[in-house]
Order: C-alpha cells, then structure tokens, then sequence
C-alpha cells in the first residue's frame, strides 16, 4: 500500500522541483533545505493518514497485516526526500548522480537478498518487505548527505515552499488519473481475491514490468524534449515487450518457481498493457509540456472507466488473467484516446505515431552492424 501511495501523497512536488532548479545556474541552498522539510513533511503526513486508513481497507482474513504494513509505512517519508533531492538533480541536468540514486534502493534490496535472506533462510513476506524498506531508508539518508551543509545551514522558506507545491498541484489530477489506471488491478484485487491469487498476480506484473526501466529515461529527461522522442519510444516499448513475452515462460519457472506457472497468461495481457502503457504514458508528458493536461487526463479516465467495468466481471470468469486483460484493453484504450486528441484536436498528422518506417529499420541495422564490430573476436584481440 505505501508503495502505492507514493504519487498519491506526492503532489508532483518533485516535478515542480525541476522545473525551479532549472531556472537559474546555481541552486540556493535554501531550494535545498525547502525541498527537503517539505518532502519529509508531506511524507509523515501520508505515512499517520496510512496509518488510520488501513484497518479500514485491509479485508478481515488480511488483517494480520496491520502492523507489518504501518511499520512499511516508513517507505513514504523515505521516498519522498529521495525524489525530491534528486528532482534538484534532474533540473540542473545532472543525471549522473540522479541515476545513481535511482539504482541504489534496487542494488541494496538485491544485496540483502542474497547475502542475508537467502543464505539464513529466512524466506517469508516480511524479511522481503524489511529489506526493501531498509534499502529505501538507507537510499535517503545518502541523499540527504549530500546535501547536508544546505540542509542543516539555510531555513526553509514558507512562501517558496507554498510556489512549488501550488506548481505541482497543477501536474497532480493529470498524475491521478494516470494512477488511478495504473493501480487500480491490484486494488480491485486485494479486495476480490485470495492472497495466492494475489501473490500470483505479483509475479505477472514483475515480469511484465521490464520495459518500465526502458521507457521511464524519455519520460525523465524533460517535458518539452519528450515530445520529440514517440518514435523511439514505440519502438523501444513494442519490442521490450516482444522479449519479455519471449522470456515469460522460462523466467517464471527459473526466478518464481513452478507453483507460479498459472500466472504466464495474466504476464501476457500485462506485457502488452506495459507497452500500450508506455507510449501512452510519453505522449502524455509531451502533451503536459504543450499545456494540454486535459487530454491526458480524460484518456486516463476513459481506460479506468474500461479497467473497473470489466475487472469484476472478467476476474469472477476468468480469474487473474481477466484483470490483466482489462488491464490492457483499458491503457490500450487510453493511448487510441491520446492519439486520437492529437489527430484531431491538435491537427497532428497520424503518421507521426507509426515508427516503423523504413528510416527506423536503417538506424536500427546501423546500431546493430556497430555492436556486432564491437563484439568482433579480431577487435577483442587488438
């Protein structure tokens, strides 16, 4: 739940962290020092809501739950500084140490795996849970080091902090009703299905989720400059999720075990919303960018509107690959929408959204002829 929260409670805070550290050549220390307590703030604010929500939400037969869960609420105050200080990095374009950050809690939370959870055998819900949330937790007091002098030697001011959350605010419906369609599956199904099915779900979007990695880059880069980037990003997502479709069978046995085989078709339906996803979710950051909210707002609305009316119904038919196949119909349904306002509220050509033309091909041999050279056994042996 707190993992899912993350941009609910967020406020797009750190997009509009971006957009301030981008306006001049040096960032004031007391940017740094605002945006940390607001973060922080924000974050304990989240994590005492959770905290009273939650016996609410949990079903009764998942209520032993509760504890565990409001102590995983750490996770949000944790994230939310290490968004925000490394929003600070994005805007002042530097993206070193902002993709550093972004690989540690995974590098950290993959450490305690295989150096403590799998040698001592304490293999349960909770070690795993434990381990992400300390990884997250150790990500943030690193961030914050940096930037400790500014933090610690400027005060916050009240009236910039009120700027950026007001900036923010006008990213955030846009960003909930993209949440909406990207969380409600697992919502609908803690509520409908039994911990097994769930968990069974987990590994679906785990698999499903490769191309995330691939597309998140374009998205990140800058509003204004990702509007230029729909032909890569189609062809990166369509073929992300011919390879994971490809590997779906063999990485489940391998990485999940046996048991999970029954999640394959689900993977399958929730490779191809990834993708549709994906593209989706980069034509809108342009859309944003040009100051058109609204359209991605109501393509988003128009695939949750999809998502919940077949959700029910299909998982009470078909079990878990029926949310995935919502699931899909409903970002698929969102990204024709996109396309759609493009083509005839914007006036924009639909070619635009088809990369594979013969231009694409060729740029795409020439990358494949110059790693193939690299790769040579005569250019390893000079």
């Amino acid at each position: 739940m707190p993992m899912m929260l993350i941009s609910l409670g967020e406020l797009e805070f750190s997009r509009s962290l971006i957009v301030e550290s981008g306006k001049s050549d040096k960032v004031s220390p007391e940017l740094v020092s605002t945006a940390f307590w607001v973060a922080l703030t924000l974050g304990c604010f989240e994590m005492a809501l959770l905290a009273v929500a939650l016996p609410f939400f949990l079903p009764a037969d998942k209520l032993s739950l509760l504890t565990s869960a409001r102590l995983f609420g750490l996770y949000l105050p944790a994230t939310f500084i290490t968004v925000a200080l490394t929003g600070i990095d994005q805007g002042r374009g530097r993206f070193g140490r902002f993709s550093v950050f972004q690989v540690i809690p995974g590098a950290l939370y993959l450490l305690a795996i295989l150096c403590v959870i799998w040698p001592t055998g304490r293999i349960s819900p909770g070690t795993f849970a434990l381990a992400s949330l300390t990884a997250v937790i150790c990500t943030a007091i690193l961030r914050t080091v940096q930037d400790w002098k500014p933090i610690v030697g400027s005060r916050p001011n009240l009236a910039l902090a009120f700027r950026l959350l007001r900036r923010g605010f006008s990213f955030y419906i846009p960003t909930l009703a993209g949440l909406a369609l990207l969380r409600a599956d697992m919502f609908l199904l803690v509520r409908l299905a039994p911990a097994a099915a769930i968990g069974a779900y987990a590994v679906a979007q785990a698999v499903s989720s490769g191309q995330v990695g691939v597309i998140n880059p374009f998205v990140q880069v800058g509003f204004a400059d990702v509007a230029q980037q729909t032909d890569s990003d189609q062809v990166a997502s369509i073929g992300m999720g011919i390879l994971a479709i490809a590997v779906t069978p063999w990485g489940i046995r391998l990485f999940f075990g046996a048991e999970f085989v029954s999640a394959t078709t689900a993977t399958y339906f929730l490779i191809g919303a990834a993708a549709f996803w994906g593209m989706g979710e980069t034509l809108e950051q342009g859309l944003r960018a040009a100051s058109h909210p609204r359209l991605g707002i109501i393509s988003n609305l128009l695939g949750l509107a999809i998502l919940l009316g077949l959700g029910v119904p299909a998982y009470q038919s078909f079990g878990i690959a029926g949310v995935a196949t919502a699931v899909c119909m409903g970002q698929a349904a969102s990204l024709a929408a996109l396309i759609g306002f493009c083509v005839f509220v914007l006036n924009m050509k639909l070619k635009l959204f088809w990369a594979f033309d013969a231009s694409t091909f060729h740029e795409l041999k020439g990358v494949a002829v110059s790693l193939l050279k690299r790769l040579s056994p005569a250019r390893r042996r000079v």
